[in-house]
């Protein structure tokens, strides 16, 4: 099945907003096997979003549309379909209508002229629901192409298609032919030597490597569409063993949601003391759902003084002939204070220089101590992270996830840019 993916917007088109719709659409679709031909973009003008989902019926079976379903006078998506579709007319649909009442009835706000656009359909469009706003999805046949209209507000977008779109093309398809293992802690480029001539692409199943999300996933591919399921399972299994320590569980889409996972099932727990990242590993941790089930909370202890007085670590470690703030001594101090105080299993403990500024040619820009309490003790681990302030400290957070899931497995591996102290 091919698919083209259109966002209609101007605010996408002059780049004010990120388009992550057709990014997310895209993984799931190629996980599933279906083939993305064209990635477009059209702003606000009703004959040019008519005119692009025209071109893209002609050429893929399956056209997927976000953004311009909305009430305002630029939403003109819906009127743009139904110039393709029906001669431009447009109906109320009666049960979209009676969800917009509950709604507007539910929330106190009055059904105005213009919140009801929202409803309205062309008459050989069926509606889709949507539970998490009031702007309705459509699915329409143009030029033989299967039409799917979705609203652009990303978390309205998944929604209706994981409830809408995912299932009809999955009861289409069946099996993908396609399997993904996630890499974390390596680069693409490492993770190619690793693979070396299991990459060549005259090779069945085909390996493809992508890169998204702080993880290199490693793609296993049916592209003549007769390999049987089995066959995949078997090169999935040889392909995560082969990248072990790195590969994820076959299951995990995330680092963080891999370290949850592991801890939930151990009835462990974990707390977090951070200084460099400033609570992005905790903010990592908390956005897994039930996260409250195996993490405990965390300090976030920037300065010196906050070490000393929330975490315990010794004044004498930020006086002249101390070790200073990075370092070995402050971070396991971090870590053993962290734990001490709460309880939890694991304390993870980060204290770094992010830069741009702050670095020295003893400790430069990007060195960062790791430190993890546990019942056996304390450990702590020196690395050099490249990169700017931003990759520093997401590297960081990678670092102490990757570290956190180790501890779960009894992995003793080195840590990524990981270097003898």
């Amino acid at each position: 099945m091919n698919v083209a993916l259109l966002s209609i917007g101007d605010e996408v088109l002059a780049g004010r907003i990120v388009d992550s719709n057709s990014a997310w659409l895209a993984t799931q679709l190629s996980s599933r096997g279906v083939r993305v031909i064209e990635q477009s973009t059209v702003g606000d003008d009703r004959l040019a979003i008519a005119e692009a989902i025209r071109r893209l019926s002609q050429s893929a079976e399956l056209v997927i549309a976000t953004g311009g379903l909305g009430p305002t006078p630029d939403d003109l998506t819906r009127q743009s379909v139904a110039d393709l579709s029906d001669g431009g007319k447009l109906d109320i649909d009666d049960r979209a209508m009676t969800q917009l009442r509950a709604w507007c009835l539910e929330t106190g706000l009055p059904l105005t002229e213009a919140r009801a656009e929202v409803v309205k359909r062309p008459p050989s469009a069926i509606s889709l629901d949507n539970i998490c706003g009031t702007a309705s999805g459509l699915r329409v046949s143009i030029e033989d192409a299967d039409c799917w209209l979705l609203p652009g507000p990303p978390e309205e977008m998944r929604s209706m298609a994981e409830r809408h779109l995912l299932p009809v093309i999955e009861k289409v398809l069946g099996r993908a032919p396609v399997q993904e293992i996630r890499v974390a802690g390596l680069t693409e480029v490492q993770v190619a030597e690793l693979l070396g001539s299991r990459l060549d692409r005259s090779l069945r199943p085909r390996l493809g490597i992508r890169v998204g999300t702080g993880l290199v996933r490693v793609v296993i591919e049916d592209v003549d569409g007769d390999q049987d399921s089995g066959r995949l399972d078997a090169a999935a299994a040889s392909l995560r063993e082969l990248l072990h320590p790195w590969s994820l569980p076959a299951d995990a889409f995330t680092l963080a949601e891999t370290v949850g996972e592991a801890f939930s099932q151990q009835g462990a727990s974990i707390i977090t003391a951070e200084s460099c990242t400033g609570g992005l590993i905790g903010g990592a941790l908390t956005s897994i759902p039930g996260s409250s089930s195996w993490y405990r909370g965390g300090w976030v202890t920037y300065t010196n003084a906050m070490k000393t007085s929330s975490l315990m670590v010794p004044p004498s470690c930020f006086e002249q002939d101390g070790q200073g703030a990075v370092s070995e001594k402050v971070v396991k101090a971090m870590a053993e204070g962290a734990r001490s105080q709460s309880g939890a299993t694991v304390a993870m403990a980060v204290s770094g220089i992010a830069g741009p500024g702050g670095g020295s040619e003893e400790k430069p820009v990007g060195t960062v101590w790791l430190g993890l309490a546990d019942d056996d003790g304390v450990q702590a681990r020196l690395t050099c992270m490249p990169g700017d302030r931003a990759r520093i400290r997401a590297r960081t957070v990678d670092a102490a996830l990757l570290w956190m899931w180790w501890w779960s497995q009894q992995i003793d591996a080195r840590l990524p840019w990981e270097i003898s102290p």
